[in-house]
């Protein structure tokens, strides 16, 4: 019989259930004693108690309020650090179960990749003086049906959707798929009866949605194009009576709007709005949707989530074919056979839990780091805006140790550039933010810096019109994060721009007329951060060049080739010496010609040239310019960043131009060599304890999915003589062992194994895929996986590694492994089991075919030891024993009890395997 505070406490976890803040005073002590009949000091004395053993949550308001520890956290998916909070305020924002998103802040990315498609939602509600038509244009799965009512939220909190009644805005959602064949019910619906009772008269004041409006037929297109035009219908009754509606229409395809809509239609629909696919998301925004599903799943389940990181990093990076969808129902999928072996109230996701046609996505585990899990109510992670706040500080700290003597101006400045050389890496090539929005800000920023380069005279850096664009973009977001960064240190900002800018007053000029420009085609006003970045970009790229004998230019064909190359020999040189021209691979060399002529007459002046260029044919661009200054023109091929650094390292030295090229041309002559190993031939050794005839076997279905013709030995080895020898057996002279393939871990040490039951469950794929994948090019490495998933299922193993009936003798192995567990009363782990299949059909081909493994060590031992055991083995196999006329010796039971007690335990602790006995427990 349950104690008082038992009771209660079993209590307080079915009120907790479903957690939310409404209704709290079901969490009040009062309301508890009331509940369960008791005095209310004792329910306050229990429910203190209980705060104490951290399995109750207490919140100091008045009236204090009780929690279910436990329920919380898996409800909002939180871990929680402490049981006691001063108020209701601390409690939700630790907990974070409250969630105050409106509308489109509740889309995943709502600042970023979603950014312009929610400007456009915005413009179709708010358009005056009811809104404009909108349609959806996006992959299946973007998530556009989402948005259509994110869109409609948004018109009703921001009270541009109004019903004439005293009830909420109507919300009213088609899937035309229903009504593809059926036009008549799609009027009838549409329209109404006699009444005019339908879809228009439901949605008046709000909003009517079709989804996929494509598979509708043109004369029920037509309809629709017919209310848009006038906000009126007739009945489909077909009588003279017309009905208004002020319905807004939302509408959304997969296909191309102009390829399916009805012409007129689409002329109807001012405002498209193209939807990304996941693909095209930030890594930040699937990473979000990611922990988001998870943790919902986690509510749905009531139970707290984890999941290993090569789990986690492989849905990340896999390329769903139904987008948003898709990873839904991965996450699902993998929650779904994590909940098969749940413990107590946790799931943990696994990658053999993702859904087969992920598996060879799966990352090879070089390290233990990829087996750690990820638990939810526990995730934290780093979003880029907080990345960007990390560069932003770090600038500003070097600002500060200037301000504190601990730094000189120059070493400052020096500082300065270097965090905004790793932002712009951050920007670059992780973040990887891509949009139609920025691409036509970086085509106009582009402009401009084209503008001021021929207006002062410079070279401005085109790698850096990317990067402002997306600095600008960050300012414009509206995040919390930045603006309160910005807020708390605005004045910083500003003292190290005034400083900087005093200090180069040229360079100064060049950003504000920059920013200027900026203001003039963008309306953007460009705050004193981005200023500042602007700034120390420019005085880099303006670096005065003293006694430098000649300008040097990089030619190159690549999209940012010869722009990477100047920008990496710039910095290792410590100043700008090399220009960069970026040539299509199309271009022709008159073209490339009038590129370099333009260059030259903007940007040098008096000056040789050194024209370094990635290929013959350009060595002879100097015919075909014409007009040329009076100037010297050094050229070289066979680009590379080693060659522009000890070229620029000339050209700062002010050496001569033929000195240079003279020096260049002999410091960088290729050179090779070939490291020689061929004392050693690569294998592979397959080992197991049920004999080289089983091992051969093996080991030929290995060739078959891998090729017969790849470049490794395979050498059938044996098992004993391995664990005898170890790493001093002559196997290890003679070869190069790649790996060991078997059931059973020989222990070598320094050599890797790979379990023959962790292929059958593709736990071992990306161990497989690393091995042969330096022999075997990509075509043959995508025939060998297929190979894999065909050759290695569990029946077709023991169809290839005996004579028997594989389908038979599975069953009857599985219903003696069944009756096993049942009369230990142990359960086998899954994937363990599948080993052990293997394991014990071999063994019964060994009895059949009067092989059996008659050595043990220590036999008497074990079976002075476990005599219950045997026992147990014996009833359990007398069905195959009667089926086969064979004889279960107790070596081979000895074996069958390493296995599930000693390997089972090795799985789970990650250790390897080893014959050793044990007494029974």
């Amino acid at each position: 019989m349950l104690s008082t505070k038992e009771e209660l406490y079993q209590y307080l976890e079915k009120i907790s259930r479903n957690f939310t803040l409404k209704n709290l005073k079901y969490f009040t002590a009062n309301h508890i004693s009331e509940s369960l009949n008791i005095s209310r000091n004792l329910a306050s004395q229990y429910l203190n108690e209980l705060v104490k053993e951290e399995r109750a949550i207490k919140v100091n308001s008045r009236p204090v309020y009780f929690f279910h520890r436990k329920n919380v956290e898996r409800e909002t998916q939180t871990g929680l650090d402490t049981c006691v909070f001063s108020g209701l305020d601390e409690f939700q924002r630790k907990c974070r179960s409250v969630d105050e998103r409106m509308d489109f802040q509740k889309a995943i990315g709502f600042g970023l990749s979603l950014s312009p498609c929610i400007e456009q939602c915005k413009a179709a509600v708010k358009y005056p003086p009811n809104g404009l038509p909108a349609l959806f244009y996006g992959a299946a799965g973007t998530g556009k049906s989402f948005l259509a009512r994110l869109m409609f939220e948004y018109g009703v909190n921001t009270c541009t959707l109004v019903n004439t009644s005293s009830a909420p805005p109507p919300y009213v959602a088609v899937d035309c798929t229903e009504y593809a064949q059926n036009e008549e019910r799609f009027a009838l619906s549409f329209c109404g009866a006699e009444d005019g009772k339908g879809w228009l008269s439901r949605a008046n004041g709000g909003v009517l949605f079709f989804d996929e409006i494509d598979r509708l037929p043109f004369s029920s297109q037509e309809l629709i194009c017919s209310f848009l035009t006038s906000g009126q219908y007739k009945s489909s009754a077909d009588d003279d009576r017309v009905f208004e509606s002020n319905a807004r229409l939302i509408f959304s395809t997969a296909k191309p709007p102009a390829e399916v809509l009805f012409k007129p239609l689409s002329r109807m629909i001012p405002i498209v709005i193209p939807i990304p696919a996941l693909q095209e998301r930030t890594a930040d925004e699937r990473e979000e949707m990611l922990v988001s599903f998870l943790k919902s799943q986690g509510r749905r389940m009531g139970v707290d989530v984890s999941i290993s990181q090569n789990a986690f990093h492989c849905i990340l990076e896999f390329p769903f074919e139904n987008n948003i969808d898709g990873l839904i129902n991965c996450i699902t999928s993998s929650c779904a056979g994590a909940y098969l072996e749940k413990q107590e109230d946790c799931i943990s996701i696994q990658s053999y839990h993702l859904p087969e046609y992920m598996l060879s996505s799966l990352k090879l585990e070089i390290t233990d780091q990829n087996r750690r899990m990820i638990h939810m109510n526990s995730y934290s992670r780093d979003t880029s805006l907080a990345q960007a706040v990390q560069f932003y500080q770090m600038i500003l700290e070097a600002f500060e140790e200037y301000r504190q003597e601990r730094l000189s101006f120059e070493q400052m400045i020096q500082e300065g550039m270097k965090q905004l050389y790793d932002f712009n890496d951050y920007l670059l090539y992780e973040q990887k933010l891509v949009n139609i929005k920025l691409v036509t800000w970086e085509q106009l920023i582009n402009q401009v810096f084209e503008s001021v380069s021929e207006m002062y005279g410079i070279s401005l850096s085109k790698k850096y019109s990317h990067l402002l664009a997306r600095c600008l973009y960050i300012q414009l977001q509206g995040n919390n994060l930045i603006d309160q960064w910005l807020k708390q240190n605005q004045r910083e900002i500003e003292d190290m721009y005034q400083d900087i800018s005093s200090s180069f007053p040229k360079e100064a000029d060049i950003t504000s007329r920059i920013i200027s420009l900026i203001k003039a085609n963008l309306d953007i006003e460009v705050n004193t951060l981005n200023q500042l970045l602007l700034l120390l970009d420019i005085k880099n790229q303006r670096q005065m060049i003293h006694n430098i004998s000649a300008a040097g230019i990089i030619l190159s064909h690549g999209y940012a080739t010869a722009s990477s190359i100047a920008d990496a020999a710039n910095q290792i040189i410590g100043r700008k010496v090399f220009d960069a021209i970026d040539m299509p691979l199309d271009t022709q060399m008159e073209d490339a010609a009038k590129l370099l002529e333009k260059h030259i007459e903007h940007y040098i002046t008096g000056q040789d040239i050194i024209l370094l260029v990635d290929m013959g044919s350009l060595e002879q661009i100097h015919e075909k310019i014409k007009g040329l200054p009076n100037i010297n023109i050094g050229i070289i091929n066979n680009i590379s960043t080693a060659l522009a650094v000890d070229i620029g390292m000339g050209i700062c030295s002010g050496k001569h131009l033929e000195e240079i090229l003279k020096q260049a041309s002999e410091s960088t002559i290729c050179t090779y060599r070939i490291i020689n190993n061929a004392l050693k031939e690569d294998a592979v050794i397959f080992s197991g304890e049920n004999g080289i005839n089983t091992t051969e076997k093996l080991k030929e279905l290995i060739i078959k999915t891998s090729g017969p013709s790849i470049p490794l030995k395979f050498i059938a080895y044996d098992y004993y003589r391995l664990v005898k020898n170890g790493s001093r057996d002559e196997i290890f002279r003679q070869y190069h062992v790649k790996c060991i393939i078997g059931l059973f871990n020989p222990e070598i040490e320094g050599i890797p194994f790979i379990s023959l039951e962790d292929i059958i469950s593709m736990d071992a794929a990306e161990k497989l895929n690393a091995l042969f994948s330096n022999y075997l090019n990509e075509e043959q490495m995508e025939s060998f996986n297929q190979n894999l998933l065909k050759n290695f299922s569990l029946q077709n193993v023991v169809e290839s590694i005996t004579i028997l009936n594989p389908s038979k003798l599975l069953d009857e192995v599985e219903q003696a492994v069944s009756y096993l567990q049942k009369i230990t009363e142990r359960r086998i782990a899954d994937r363990s089991i599948i080993g052990l299949y293997v394991h014990l059909c071999c063994l019964v081909e060994r009895l059949v075919t009067k092989t059996p493994i008659e050595h043990y060590q220590n036999l008497g031992d074990f079976e002075q030891l476990h005599s219950g055991f045997i026992q147990q083995v014996t009833n359990s196999f007398q069905d195959i024993s009667r089926h086969y006329q064979v004889t279960l010796p107790v070596s081979e039971i000895a074996y069958i009890y390493d296995y599930i007690n000693l390997n089972t335990k090795n799985k789970l602790s990650g250790q390897a395997y080893s014959p050793v006995i044990h007494k029974d427990e």
